[in-house]
Order: structure tokens, then sequence, then C-alpha cells
């Protein structure tokens, strides 16, 4: 066996082994890291001093005497995360489980007013206050917007769907305490997605909100292209000359796909819409649903075309489509030259607050990388 390793590189290995694989014994760890077992157990006994890894019982003997089962404290560390839309105000707190420890929705104007950011700040402290004692657990505050960032996470490049000024980092910097970095929202929920359901090959997570959005996962890490715009799928063109879009093109994706599309026809109310669907009673809003279908089936096969890999529908829309995804499927599939299986079109897991969670996700990742 290799024991050359620093022991800054051994604890923090062996607590990615612990983390990953949810539970381990000392000598799973020493087999996997090719060290032995004293240096394991001086490791081990670190991370417990540190509170990072707990003992959760015996695994069964298989001769001898039982292995002790390792697992990580959740609550050693959380992240926080904020989704900013035009109208609503999401927060949430993890740990490093991803559980949601806690969560708020506000329903509010963006407006880059003092009353704005002191109501971001009032809802930030009291979550911490009520679920962190230590407030050195708290990694960070990833803040999600429905906007283009630069690669340094603090700046923006293309804001239309809500009005941003170039200089919001400084701004929101003034009101939280605690490291904070921007995201993309629809990145965001991929990365939430990929997380939550574990991920490890490529996955295409569409976004289908109030703006269409994407993600392109690979092994849990986010591709960002070369200019921080990729996966901009709301901007595909999918109807030559058709509706205008808000980015002032005509037939983007995002003007037949956005929830908007059906929540116009419902008051603006989107849960009122699915719920007079569900009814069966209203043919108009069962033709629209139809169209819309229709038009999302020709964006989810480019998708797949292009990227040959799951692809998750998400967003405000995505938290709907469980009832309707059997029909949905043979819409795509009959685009589909290469198959008849359209089980590769799944159903997002986080129904609400995908985008504040991915956001708070980062952390958590990051933490992991460097502990």
């Amino acid at each position: 066996m290799e024991d050359n390793f620093s022991n800054s590189k051994s604890l923090g290995d062996i607590y990615r082994i612990i983390y990953q694989n949810k539970e381990c014994s000392r000598q799973e760890i020493a087999k996997l890291l090719d060290i032995s077992l004293p240096t394991v157990t001086q490791n081990l006994n670190k991370l417990r001093d540190l509170g990072f890894i707990y003992n959760a019982g015996s695994f069964e003997s298989t001769g001898g005497r039982k292995p002790t089962i390792l697992r990580c404290v959740p609550s050693a560390r959380f992240a926080m995360g904020i989704d900013i839309t035009q109208n609503h105000l999401s927060i949430v707190l993890i740990d490093l489980d991803l559980n949601i420890i806690a969560s708020d929705r506000i329903r509010v104007t963006y407006e880059e007013t003092e009353d704005y950011f002191n109501i971001i700040k009032s809802v930030v402290e009291d979550v911490i206050h009520d679920n962190i004692p230590d407030r050195s657990k708290l990694l960070g505050v990833g803040i999600s917007m429905p906007i283009l960032i630069g690669p340094d996470q603090k700046s923006i490049t293309y804001a239309t769907v809500i009005h941003v000024s170039p200089n919001i980092y400084e701004k929101l910097s003034q009101y939280i305490d605690a490291p904070i970095l921007l995201f993309n929202d629809a990145n965001s929920a991929g990365l939430a997605e990929s997380w939550r359901a574990h991920y490890t090959e490529p996955m295409v997570y569409l976004s289908l909100s109030s703006s269409v959005g994407g993600a392109n996962m690979n092994n849990q890490n986010i591709y960002t292209g070369v200019n921080w715009r990729g996966c901009e799928f709301g901007h595909m063109t999918i109807i030559p000359h058709g509706k205008r879009c808000y980015c002032g093109q005509y037939g983007c994706l995002d003007a037949y796909c956005s929830s908007n599309v059906l929540s116009d026809f419902a008051g603006g109310d989107l849960k009122k819409f699915f719920t007079e669907l569900e009814l069966g009673r209203n043919r108009g809003l069962m033709n629209v649903f139809h169209d819309y279908m229709d038009h999302l089936a020709v964006a989810v096969n480019n998708l797949r075309m292009c990227y040959d890999c799951n692809v998750v529908l998400g967003g405000y829309v995505g938290a709907y489509m469980s009832e309707y995804i059997d029909i949905f499927r043979k819409k795509a599939i009959s685009l589909n030259p290469f198959e008849q299986d359209g089980s590769f079109i799944r159903v997002c897991h986080y129904r609400t607050e995908a985008s504040a969670v991915g956001a708070a996700v980062y952390y958590i990742n990051e933490f992991l990388q460097t502990f």
C-alpha cells in the first residue's frame, strides 16, 4: 500500500468517499484509497473531532468484528439559495445532504430600492438566526436570476426578462452578510436536478417557466459555453418568422413554450390552467395545451438529436407534466427517426424552488471539492 498521501489530502479524500457512498466502513475506505488502516483511523478521528462524521452503528459481520458504519453529519455545513424573479423572492437553506431545512417564498415586485434589499436582508437573517446556531457553518449564498452572467459570477452580460443593474452584485453584497455569487436561474435548476437525481451521465434540463432556459449537465457539472451563454434553449428557432420573442427575434421556443403561453388563458394563474385542464370540460384549454406540447415536442426532439441524453422537463410547467408525460412522449417520439421509446423524457424532481436549491448546491459542491 502507498501511504505517501499528505494528511490534508487523506482527510479530504476520506471525507469525500464517505459523502459519495452515503455510508462506509474503515476497511472499505482503506481499500478504495489504497492507504493503510492506521492512516485511515487517524484521519477518521480528526473528522469526528471536527464534527463532520459520526458512527451510525455496525455493518453485518462477514466474520470477525462488525465494521463500524461511518456517515457524514448533514448539519456540519449549510448553504443558502435565493431565487429572484420579477414578482417573487424565494429563499432556501439546505444542509450537506441537500435537505431543505428552511424555505420562504414572498410575492414582491423586483425593485432595486432600499426597501426591497432590506426585505432580502431580513429574510436571510431570520433564516440564519432560526436554523444555524454557529454562523460560520454557512458556506455562502447563491443568488439565482433570469440573467446571463460572466465567468466571474458577479458581472451581468444580458438581462431582459428582469431589468437588473450592471452593479447588482455590489448592491446585494451590502445587504447579505455572507459570501455571494450570481447564477443563471435555469443553470441553477439543472444543477439541483442533477444532484437530486444523482445523474452521473449527461442530462439536459429544459426550464419551462415565465421564460424558457436550460442547462446541460455532465457528471453534475454545468456546461456554460465559451461565452457563458450555453443552453439558451429558449432562443432556438422552432418556427422561422413565427411569433415575436421578447429578445426581439421571431419564432423562438420561448414565444411558444413559456409558462405564460398557458397561464394567459387562465388569468395569469398556471395552477388554475392545469386544474381546469384536469377537469376536461374546457375544449379550448385542451387545444391550447396540445398545441403547446406539439411545439415542445419539436424542441425536445432537437435536444435529443443534439445531446443524445435524457431530457428533463422542469420549471413551472415541468412541475405539472407528470399527468401528461405519456401523451407528450408519444408526440416527441413521433419526430424521432431512431427510437420508439420516449422514456428518456423525464419530469423534474424539484417541483418548486429548483433554482434556489441549485444556487445553494454550488457552495456544497465547492466545499466538497476543496475540503
